[in-house]
């Protein structure tokens, strides 16, 4: 495979990367990296003469990449306040009283302790 062909299966692995970051498939992103780990290795040993024939398609390299790491920091950013508006719920949870209506917590006792 030559450097540009290298190069171009890198940008369509990057393509199908950033797919598969736009639906949340993580099955999908963890089965593309041992090629873009193959992929890189090969692009690590372009030497700079070779490197200046190759600038354009490592600028979309480049930016396709780029974009994929916003989608993974929007990503990261979704399931934080996920989880923090689950952790804030669990905070207020409210406990059910004798009549069946939903009681706010109160300070209550330890189990355990008299």
């Amino acid at each position: 495979m030559s450097h540009a062909e290298t190069l171009r299966a890198f940008i369509d692995l990057l393509r199908r990367e950033q797919a598969a970051l736009s639906e949340g498939d993580i099955e999908a992103l963890a089965a593309l990296l041992p090629e873009k780990t193959a992929l890189t290795e090969r692009l690590n040993g372009i030497s700079a003469e070779e490197a200046h024939q190759l600038r354009e398609l490592a600028a979309e390299a480049r930016h396709l990449n780029e974009t994929n790491g916003k989608l993974i920091a929007v990503h990261l950013q979704r399931n934080q306040q996920a989880l923090n508006i689950l952790l804030a719920a669990a905070d207020h949870a409210a406990t059910y009283g004798r009549d069946g209506q939903q009681q706010p917590m109160s300070g209550g006792r330890i189990l355990g302790k008299a």
